[in-house]
């Protein structure tokens, strides 16, 4: 049974107490809160000064943590990680950082010669504490505003052609929708989300995680529905063959062939490593990579089980 729970009514600031516990039940919701806090103390909480403790330059595999993005280089099929400290690149020697050192959050490829991004900047760089929406088209070396700088801290960032949608941690998670590459922006009233992600054969067809569990938008982000049954969950993206996977927040592996419709859960991402799931990037039905607690790993049996690429 679908339920409608959304309008075209826009909505005021969204409540600071999203993440509590009281709004979930049992265990995960303890580790969901977890997750959320994380998010939000490790990155959007300190930007009123840079952080005096990052690292230096160079790059260096082991200065990867709080890993808050996951997306492919289209150029060249290699993993892009976005992090605390920088946008890295998965090489065969490990991850190599290819940006300045500064905190991405929301991060997304939108073809070879577009990334998007949002964050706070890194130790002497003259930027407000909230980016809004950047941009690079050099692979991550260099970004240039877009949009909403010192406004918009997006937590969550997926685009499609000239179709961006955007979690504003800013506003309280409040989903933002821009239909001009992310120069202008309007909310509709969505609920609050953790994260979201494009049908990548229908750029109206959006799925997002909520506290109530998925919801999906066929119209644009306009209105929402939400799927009885579904579990709750965290991280999710959407594979270019249809094929959706999804973190909870204990780390369990899910996954649906019938856009979003039924879930089956089908592995753990832990494979020994510690930490709270952080982010997930769906190759296709076979292929998936993830990060918990700084770590690097990869499926390619459909997220049944998973090899650490690289330990944090």
């Amino acid at each position: 049974m679908e339920e409608l729970i959304m309008s075209s009514k826009a909505p005021g600031r969204r409540p600071a107490s999203l993440w509590n516990p009281t709004g979930w039940s049992g265990a995960r919701a303890v580790t969901l809160v977890a997750v959320s806090t994380l998010a939000l103390t490790s990155c959007g909480a300190e930007t009123d000064s840079a952080d005096p403790a990052g690292p230096s330059e160079g790059g260096e595999g082991e200065n990867l943590e709080h890993v808050h993005g996951l997306d492919v280089d289209p150029s060249d099929g290699s993993l892009m990680i976005a992090s605390h400290y920088g946008l890295f690149k998965l090489h065969d020697d490990g991850p190599r950082r290819v940006s300045e050192v500064q905190d991405f959050m929301g991060f997304t490829v939108v073809d070879e010669d577009m990334l998007l991004a949002s964050g706070h900047p890194g130790e002497g760089q003259d930027a407000p504490a909230n980016l809004g929406l950047i941009s690079s088209a050099d692979g991550g070396a260099t970004w240039e505003e877009v949009s909403l700088s010192g406004e918009a801290d997006f937590h969550a960032l997926d685009a499609m052609g000239d179709r961006v949608y955007g979690v504003d941690a800013a506003s309280g998670q409040e989903l933002l929708i821009s239909d001009d590459a992310g120069q202008t922006w309007q909310s509709s009233g969505a609920p609050a989300m953790a994260s979201l992600a494009i049908d990548p054969r229908d750029a109206d067809t959006v799925l997002g995680t909520t506290e109530s569990g998925p919801v999906i938008s066929t119209d644009g982000g306009q209105s929402f529905t939400t799927k009885a049954d579904a579990p709750i969950l965290h991280h999710v993206d959407w594979a270019p063959d249809g094929t959706i996977f999804a973190l909870d927040p204990d780390a369990g592996v899910h996954r649906s062939e019938d856009n979003g419709v039924t879930w089956e859960h089908v592995g753990e991402v832990h494979a020994g490593v510690e930490g709270h799931p952080e982010a997930l990037h769906a190759v296709d039905q076979d292929e998936v990579w993830a990060a918990v607690g700084g770590s690097i790993l990869h499926s390619t049996d459909g997220g049944e089980g998973f090899d650490i690429i690289h330990e944090n």
